[in-house]
Protein backbone atom coordinates (compact mmCIF):
# COMPACT_ATOMS: atom_id res chain seq x y z
CA UNK A 1 0.00 0.00 0.00
CA UNK A 2 1.42 3.40 -0.98
CA UNK A 3 1.69 6.33 1.40
CA UNK A 4 -1.25 8.21 -0.11
CA UNK A 5 -3.53 5.24 0.44
CA UNK A 6 -2.39 4.88 4.05
CA UNK A 7 -2.98 8.57 4.73
CA UNK A 8 -6.41 8.33 3.11
CA UNK A 9 -7.34 5.30 5.23
CA UNK A 10 -6.07 6.87 8.47
CA UNK A 11 -7.94 10.09 7.70
CA UNK A 12 -11.17 8.20 7.00
CA UNK A 13 -10.67 6.20 10.19
CA UNK A 14 -10.01 9.25 12.38
CA UNK A 15 -12.87 11.30 10.92
CA UNK A 16 -15.16 8.28 11.32
CA UNK A 17 -14.27 7.99 15.01
CA UNK A 18 -14.93 11.69 15.53
CA UNK A 19 -18.30 11.52 13.77
CA UNK A 20 -19.13 8.47 15.89
CA UNK A 21 -18.31 10.49 19.02
CA UNK A 22 -20.62 13.27 17.78
CA UNK A 23 -23.37 10.68 17.52
CA UNK A 24 -22.71 9.67 21.12
CA UNK A 25 -22.92 13.32 22.18
CA UNK A 26 -26.24 13.78 20.35
CA UNK A 27 -27.62 10.61 21.94
CA UNK A 28 -26.66 11.86 25.40
CA UNK A 29 -28.32 15.22 24.65
CA UNK A 30 -31.55 13.47 23.61
CA UNK A 31 -31.84 12.00 27.12
CA UNK A 32 -33.67 8.99 25.68
CA UNK A 33 -30.86 6.51 26.23
CA UNK A 34 -27.48 5.96 24.62
CA UNK A 35 -26.45 3.16 22.26
CA UNK A 36 -25.68 -0.29 23.75
CA UNK A 37 -21.92 0.25 23.30
CA UNK A 38 -22.03 3.54 25.23
CA UNK A 39 -24.46 2.37 27.93
CA UNK A 40 -21.88 0.93 30.32
CA UNK A 41 -19.40 3.85 30.09
CA UNK A 42 -22.31 6.28 30.55
CA UNK A 43 -23.55 4.61 33.74
CA UNK A 44 -20.00 4.38 35.12
CA UNK A 45 -19.51 8.09 34.42
CA UNK A 46 -22.69 8.83 36.40
CA UNK A 47 -21.51 6.64 39.29
CA UNK A 48 -17.95 7.96 39.49
CA UNK A 49 -18.50 11.55 38.37
CA UNK A 50 -15.75 11.20 35.79
CA UNK A 51 -16.24 12.49 32.25
CA UNK A 52 -17.89 10.16 29.75
CA UNK A 53 -14.79 10.26 27.53
CA UNK A 54 -12.54 9.07 30.36
CA UNK A 55 -14.96 6.28 31.29
CA UNK A 56 -15.24 5.25 27.64
CA UNK A 57 -11.46 4.88 27.47
CA UNK A 58 -11.41 2.85 30.69
CA UNK A 59 -14.17 0.49 29.57
CA UNK A 60 -12.55 0.04 26.15
CA UNK A 61 -9.24 -0.93 27.80
CA UNK A 62 -11.25 -3.45 29.86
CA UNK A 63 -12.62 -4.86 26.60
CA UNK A 64 -9.04 -5.33 25.39
CA UNK A 65 -8.27 -7.33 28.55
CA UNK A 66 -11.37 -9.46 27.88
CA UNK A 67 -9.99 -10.18 24.40
CA UNK A 68 -6.75 -11.40 25.98
CA UNK A 69 -8.70 -13.70 28.33
CA UNK A 70 -10.80 -15.10 25.48
CA UNK A 71 -8.03 -15.54 22.90
CA UNK A 72 -5.07 -16.26 25.22
CA UNK A 73 -2.16 -17.42 23.02
CA UNK A 74 -4.08 -16.45 19.89
CA UNK A 75 -4.12 -12.80 20.95
CA UNK A 76 -1.85 -10.80 18.65
CA UNK A 77 0.54 -8.24 20.12
CA UNK A 78 -0.39 -5.74 17.40
CA UNK A 79 -3.89 -5.64 18.91
CA UNK A 80 -2.45 -3.54 21.75
CA UNK A 81 -2.77 -0.65 19.31
CA UNK A 82 -6.42 -0.71 20.37
CA UNK A 83 -5.29 1.01 23.58
CA UNK A 84 -4.18 4.07 21.61
CA UNK A 85 -7.45 3.97 19.68
CA UNK A 86 -9.35 3.81 22.98
CA UNK A 87 -7.64 6.96 24.22
CA UNK A 88 -8.27 8.71 20.90
CA UNK A 89 -11.96 7.85 20.86
CA UNK A 90 -12.29 8.73 24.54
CA UNK A 91 -10.74 12.12 23.78
CA UNK A 92 -13.22 12.66 20.95
CA UNK A 93 -16.15 11.77 23.24
CA UNK A 94 -14.77 14.17 25.84
CA UNK A 95 -14.96 16.94 23.21
CA UNK A 96 -18.24 15.94 21.57
CA UNK A 97 -20.42 15.45 24.65
CA UNK A 98 -20.25 19.09 25.87
CA UNK A 99 -20.14 20.27 22.25
CA UNK A 100 -23.55 18.70 21.58
CA UNK A 101 -25.04 19.68 24.95
CA UNK A 102 -26.55 22.85 23.42
CA UNK A 103 -29.11 20.57 21.76
CA UNK A 104 -30.55 19.73 25.19
CA UNK A 105 -32.83 22.73 25.62
CA UNK A 106 -36.36 21.31 25.87
CA UNK A 107 -38.20 18.36 27.40
CA UNK A 108 -40.52 18.05 24.39
CA UNK A 109 -40.67 14.32 23.71
CA UNK A 110 -41.12 14.62 19.95
CA UNK A 111 -38.01 16.79 19.74
CA UNK A 112 -36.01 14.37 21.88
CA UNK A 113 -37.14 11.44 19.74
CA UNK A 114 -36.05 13.34 16.63
CA UNK A 115 -32.71 14.07 18.28
CA UNK A 116 -32.35 10.38 19.14
CA UNK A 117 -32.96 9.53 15.47
CA UNK A 118 -30.33 12.02 14.33
CA UNK A 119 -27.89 10.52 16.84
CA UNK A 120 -28.51 7.03 15.45
CA UNK A 121 -27.87 8.22 11.89
CA UNK A 122 -24.66 10.03 12.89
CA UNK A 123 -23.42 6.98 14.82
CA UNK A 124 -24.15 4.82 11.77
CA UNK A 125 -22.18 7.17 9.52
CA UNK A 126 -19.24 7.13 11.91
CA UNK A 127 -19.27 3.34 12.17
CA UNK A 128 -19.44 3.00 8.39
CA UNK A 129 -16.48 5.34 7.88
CA UNK A 130 -14.11 3.81 10.41
CA UNK A 131 -15.02 0.23 9.52
CA UNK A 132 -14.64 0.99 5.79
CA UNK A 133 -11.11 2.29 6.41
CA UNK A 134 -10.10 -1.24 7.50
CA UNK A 135 -7.40 0.09 9.85
CA UNK A 136 -8.01 -1.47 13.26
CA UNK A 137 -11.22 -2.34 15.10
CA UNK A 138 -12.32 -0.59 18.25
CA UNK A 139 -12.04 -2.82 21.34
CA UNK A 140 -15.81 -3.34 21.18
CA UNK A 141 -15.54 -4.98 17.77
CA UNK A 142 -12.39 -6.73 18.99
CA UNK A 143 -14.41 -8.51 21.69
CA UNK A 144 -17.09 -9.46 19.17
CA UNK A 145 -14.46 -10.86 16.79
CA UNK A 146 -12.81 -12.79 19.65
CA UNK A 147 -16.14 -14.33 20.68
CA UNK A 148 -16.87 -15.25 17.07
CA UNK A 149 -13.42 -16.79 16.59
CA UNK A 150 -13.47 -18.92 19.75
CA UNK A 151 -17.09 -20.09 19.55
CA UNK A 152 -17.54 -20.31 15.80
CA UNK A 153 -20.76 -18.30 15.87
CA UNK A 154 -21.34 -15.58 13.30
CA UNK A 155 -20.09 -12.06 13.97
CA UNK A 156 -23.66 -10.72 13.87
CA UNK A 157 -24.63 -13.15 16.62
CA UNK A 158 -21.60 -12.24 18.73
CA UNK A 159 -22.63 -8.57 18.37
CA UNK A 160 -26.07 -9.39 19.76
CA UNK A 161 -24.46 -11.21 22.69
CA UNK A 162 -22.11 -8.30 23.32
CA UNK A 163 -24.85 -5.65 23.10
CA UNK A 164 -27.15 -7.56 25.44
CA UNK A 165 -24.33 -8.11 27.93
CA UNK A 166 -23.31 -4.42 27.85
CA UNK A 167 -26.87 -3.20 28.38
CA UNK A 168 -27.47 -5.80 31.11
CA UNK A 169 -24.34 -4.65 32.97
CA UNK A 170 -25.46 -1.01 32.62
CA UNK A 171 -28.96 -1.86 33.90
CA UNK A 172 -27.59 -3.76 36.92
CA UNK A 173 -25.21 -0.95 37.88
CA UNK A 174 -28.01 1.62 37.44
CA UNK A 175 -30.38 -0.27 39.70
CA UNK A 176 -27.71 -0.95 42.33
CA UNK A 177 -26.42 2.63 42.56
CA UNK A 178 -29.45 4.73 41.58
CA UNK A 179 -32.44 2.39 41.97
CA UNK A 180 -33.53 3.54 38.51
CA UNK A 181 -32.35 3.23 34.93
CA UNK A 182 -29.62 5.62 33.74
CA UNK A 183 -28.72 5.87 30.05
CA UNK A 184 -30.85 2.86 29.09
CA UNK A 185 -34.18 3.82 27.57
CA UNK A 186 -36.12 3.49 24.33
CA UNK A 187 -33.26 5.20 22.49
CA UNK A 188 -30.97 2.32 23.47
CA UNK A 189 -33.34 -0.18 21.85
CA UNK A 190 -33.76 2.01 18.76
CA UNK A 191 -29.98 2.33 18.41
CA UNK A 192 -29.50 -1.43 18.78
CA UNK A 193 -31.95 -1.98 15.92
CA UNK A 194 -31.35 0.90 13.52
CA UNK A 195 -27.61 1.69 13.62
CA UNK A 196 -27.04 -1.56 11.76
CA UNK A 197 -29.61 -0.56 9.14
CA UNK A 198 -27.85 2.77 8.61
CA UNK A 199 -24.49 1.02 8.16
CA UNK A 200 -26.00 -1.52 5.75
CA UNK A 201 -27.61 1.25 3.69
CA UNK A 202 -24.31 3.15 3.44
CA UNK A 203 -22.48 -0.04 2.52
CA UNK A 204 -24.91 -0.69 -0.33
CA UNK A 205 -24.79 2.95 -1.46
CA UNK A 206 -21.07 3.68 -1.19
CA UNK A 207 -19.12 0.41 -0.84
CA UNK A 208 -16.35 0.37 -3.41
CA UNK A 209 -16.82 4.04 -4.30
CA UNK A 210 -14.15 6.50 -3.47
CA UNK A 211 -12.29 3.98 -1.34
Amino acid sequence: MDMNNRIKKLTLYTVGLFILSLGVGISVASNLGVSPVSALPYVISKITGFELGMCTTGVFVLYLLIQIVILRKEFKVISFIQIAVSFLFGFFVRISTPLMSFLNFTDNYAYRLLLCGVGIIVVGIGVFMYVSSDVIPLPTEGVMLAISKKTGIQFSSSKIIFDISSVAAAVILSLVFFHRLEGVREGTVLAAVFVGFVVKFLNRRFAGKGQ
